[in-house]
């Protein structure tokens, strides 16, 4: 007969299995839909759409000519958005201004049930533009002087005779694309085919002028200046020249180059994704390695970064906004004179953490846009969420959507072009009460509760890493994550169904060990000893 100490052992056990049991149904009953998912075309075996679900043929040519490709099929409607519409989901620039859209480029996973999309949405996600042709997206970029037309970076997978060129079984073709929101008429500005699949996808490219565009080259570990009318590399640096062979990734990943930025001086400011660094190089000179800002494994700075957004002096700068994406946060770096504290651009200034913000849904964020009235727009990639966070840490606005890479506000310019840094917002709006804050962020608390009486257009002192005040279940949460392996995590939420959240994971690792620990302690009880009957038998 059980004495009453098993059965109050049974009692908890299966308590336990219950409540985690019911934490994850509960999470996937109230899961947010995503804002696109109404539209999309059938998916392929391999996560892209099924062939001739969207009416645009793949591009054919490895390289742009800059000609154009209409998606306009003659029946007077552009094709190119979901096949399950009668009609192709396209802006109406007399029921949206462009200031009232955002547009979001997500990747998706053929394992998960999240597609790649190029969507654009209003501020009550309403979609107004959607389209599915590639398997995945990632850099989106507005066009200057054209409100409703944003350039785009996709990627698709080849085999057999289609990836001839690069002499490979299977290939990719990396392609930038420039589409008119309103009449969905698109044109190739530049693609490329590479000789790998995932390692082969560009992440970024940036716009220079006319004619050129630099390119992110993950697969080459550099930076390339391409002339996109002749197809010709007319600049490149590579990583070798500067990082040692011992440092990064493995082999056909080394360096994880995932954005590039051309700044008005002439220099471009690289992600450098395997070596937790953003680098300045100058060309002609190389890295200027006294701006670099991050160190290798010192994650206390960056861990494996995206899409880092720079700040010019005439705006508060220079500062840096940058995605900390295996960290889960968002940051902001200014670059100061070590003595006086001062914004500078000399020499022997120094970065300083001046603002960061995280809540406990945001998991690898991996885009991060200061916009002209002070918030931050963010890609949550494995929250499923795009978010506007103010400078206090609260979230003005989010909507759900799958998987998300890149975000855009049209109107605001290119990336951070419209925002200013977050010592110049600071010094227009006065800090949070508790004090001015230090110019270093040290010796001050890593997180700085966003207070429910705050005043939203203050600002939390220097250094501090704002998250809004819910409570103790908030405040867990987050010291969880703290204790968890990033890389770990991340990998089971990229294959993990789109509503699956960093508390279900770890309601279900509870799940397991507390299951786990019942049949051990069953074992133990019972008459049979699994030990016991090895040993006789040996």
């Amino acid at each position: 007969m059980d004495s009453p100490s098993k059965r109050v052992a049974r009692v908890l056990f299966a308590a336990v299995l219950v409540l985690a049991a019911g934490a994850i149904a509960s999470s996937y009953a109230t899961a947010e839909p995503n804002v696109a998912r109404a539209h999309g075309s059938p998916l392929g075996g391999d996560g892209s759409p099924a062939p001739g679900a969207t009416g645009v043929a793949a591009p054919e040519g490895a390289a742009g000519s800059g000609d154009a490709v209409l998606t306009d099929t003659g029946g007077g409607s552009p094709d190119g958005a979901a096949s399950g519409a009668d009609e192709p989901v396209l802006v109406d620039p007399a029921e949206h201004d462009p200031g009232d859209l955002t547009v979001v480029g997500t990747q998706g996973f053929y394992a998960s049930d999240e597609r790649a999309e190029l969507v654009a949405f209003d501020r009550s996600g309403e979609v107004a533009y959607y389209a599915d042709d590639y398997r995945v997206y990632f850099d989106v970029d507005p066009v200057e002087d054209r409100p409703y037309t944003v350039e785009y970076l996709a990627a698709e997978h080849r085999d057999g005779a289609a990836c001839a060129n690069v002499s490979t079984e299977r290939c990719t073709y990396n392609v930038y694309e420039r589409v008119n929101l309103t009449t969905g008429e698109t044109r190739t500005v530049y693609g490329e085919l590479t000789p790998k699949i995932y390692s082969g996808r560009w992440h970024d490219v940036d716009r220079i002028n006319d004619s050129h565009v630099a390119v992110a080259d993950i697969l080459r570990d550099s930076v390339r200046v391409v002339n996109t009318t002749t197809a010709e590399t007319v600049y490149e640096w590579n990583a070798s020249a500067y990082f040692p062979e011992d440092v990064g990734g493995a082999a056909g990943d080394w360096t994880h180059i995932n954005d590039v930025e051309v700044l008005d001086d002439g220099r471009f400011m690289v992600s450098v994704r395997n070596m937790d660094r953003v680098v300045f190089v100058d060309p002609g000179e190389g890295v200027d390695a006294n701006w670099t800002l991050g160190e290798e494994d010192d994650y206390d700075i960056l861990y494996e970064q995206h899409n880092p957004d720079y700040i010019p002096s005439e705006r508060g700068g220079p500062a840096i906004t940058v995605a900390d994406s295996e960290n889960s946060r968002v940051l902001e770096y200014q670059r100061v004179d070590p003595e006086t504290g001062e914004a500078t651009t000399a020499a022997d200034g120094e970065w300083v953490r001046s603002w960061g913000w995280r809540d406990s849904r945001v998991q690898w964020p991996r885009d991060a846009d200061r916009l002209p009235n002070g918030n931050t727009l963010v890609v949550d990639t494995h929250g499923d969420r795009v978010a506007e966070i103010a400078p206090d840490g609260n979230v003005n606005w989010s909507h759900t959507v799958g998987m998300p890479y890149d975000v855009e506000r049209l109107g605001t310019g290119d990336e951070s072009g419209g925002g200013d840094s977050m010592r110049s917002i600071r010094d227009a709006r006065g800090a949070i009460a508790g004090g001015s804050g230090s110019r270093s962020g040290v010796g001050v608390p890593l997180f700085q509760p966003g207070g429910q009486d705050a005043d939203s257009d203050a600002v939390p002192p220097t250094g501090r890493i704002t998250h809004p005040d819910r409570g103790p279940a908030e405040t867990v949460w987050v010291a969880l994550k703290e204790l968890t392996p990033s890389l770990l995590v991340n990998g089971l939420l990229y294959a993990a169904p789109s509503w699956v959240r960093f508390t279900d994971l770890a309601f279900g690792g509870l799940a397991v060990l507390t299951a786990l620990s019942w049949t051990g302690t069953e074992l133990y009880w019972s008459r049979y000893s699994p030990l016991a009957a090895l040993r006789r038998r040996l």
